[in-house]
């Protein structure tokens, strides 16, 4: 496409000043190819980020991710085939000035690149000390303890007498479900409520729930914040703009709680819920309804 497009702009009689620019500089198109090669990187990483569900331990952790391999990258001054084959045919046919200017360019997007989701992450480093809450491995006490630690100062008391022992057991836990592909697939809170649901009785995991009631409150971004924004959108419109406040949440509520539900389980739902089907064909919900009663008595008392 980028023949097509070069020659769309360079035919306008006003372009915006800096396509045009953009275009008559002889490396655009191997601008284009570099940046491809970057942003399909992050692509995949922001996917994985935004997961519904991710805690902030997931999160942490694919952000170290893209930033260990934009540290690769730059190191080796990393380009694609692509881009490598058409710098050299620009290297010979002279253009080693320019050659060079886009070799500083590259080093220079990365380091921006990188000081940029640097800033992101220095916040996120208080809460290293939950990195051995993604069971990837089993945990070491030590690391148990720097929570520990670390909550008492935040006011959450933990008694680590138990919380040693049900560690050893959430360890043994680990070490014979990480065998597991499975499990091991899961993400953080699921692999957390498969051992809450293994354990005999909360006595076994009264201070590790603690803990992790603390950390699966974090939110870790917000993407799930967006998407409600995009549902209330869509239920808001022009010619929807007289919904109260109250119908707008309980649409939400539904679409958004209820969206992996098939129509056929929803439907089985509502017929397996007696309640529910009262409260849905009463008029209650209705203000008006309300109102209707309440000068129908004020009527029969006069």
């Amino acid at each position: 496409m980028f023949p097509a497009l070069k020659a769309f702009f360079l035919s306008q009689q006003k372009p915006p000043i800096v396509i045009k620019k953009f275009f008559e500089n002889e490396f655009s198109e191997i601008y284009l190819w570099h940046m491809h090669s970057l942003m399909s990187a992050f692509h995949t990483h922001i996917q994985d980020m935004e997961k519904e569900k991710n805690s902030i331990m997931e999160v942490k952790k694919i952000m170290n991710s893209i930033h260990t391999i934009l540290l690769e990258r730059k190191s080796n001054n990393f380009m694609s085939l692509k881009v490598k084959g058409l710098l050299a045919q620009k290297r010979s046919d002279g253009l080693g000035k320019e050659y060079d200017q886009f070799c500083a360019d590259v080093q220079g997007l990365y380091s921006t690149c990188l000081e940029y989701l640097e800033k992101w992450m220095t916040p996120m480093e208080e809460f290293s000390t939950f990195t051995w809450m993604d069971l990837s491995e089993p945990p070491e006490w030590n690391d148990v303890e720097a929570c520990i630690k670390f909550l008492g100062e935040k006011g959450v008391v933990i008694d680590d007498v138990k919380c040693f022992d049900q560690v050893t057991n959430l360890k043994r836990f680990t070490e014979r479900c990480n065998r597991d592909e499975e499990f091991s697939g899961l993400q953080v809170h699921q692999k957390w409520t498969k051992y809450f649901e293994k354990a005999k009785s909360i006595a076994c995991y009264s201070e590790l729930l603690k803990i992790a009631q603390f950390v699966f409150a974090l939110s870790s971004h917000n993407a799930n914040v967006e998407r409600v924004f995009s549902l209330m959108q869509s239920q808001w419109t022009k010619e929807r703009n007289q919904l109260s406040v109250e119908s707008l949440k309980g649409i939400l509520f539904v679409q958004y709680n209820l969206k992996d539900m098939s129509c056929k389980d929803f439907h089985a739902y509502l017929l397996s819920n007696r309640k529910l089907l009262g409260k849905i064909s009463s008029t209650a919900k209705y203000r008006w309804a309300d109102k209707e009663d309440e000068e129908e008595k004020q009527d029969e008392e006069d």
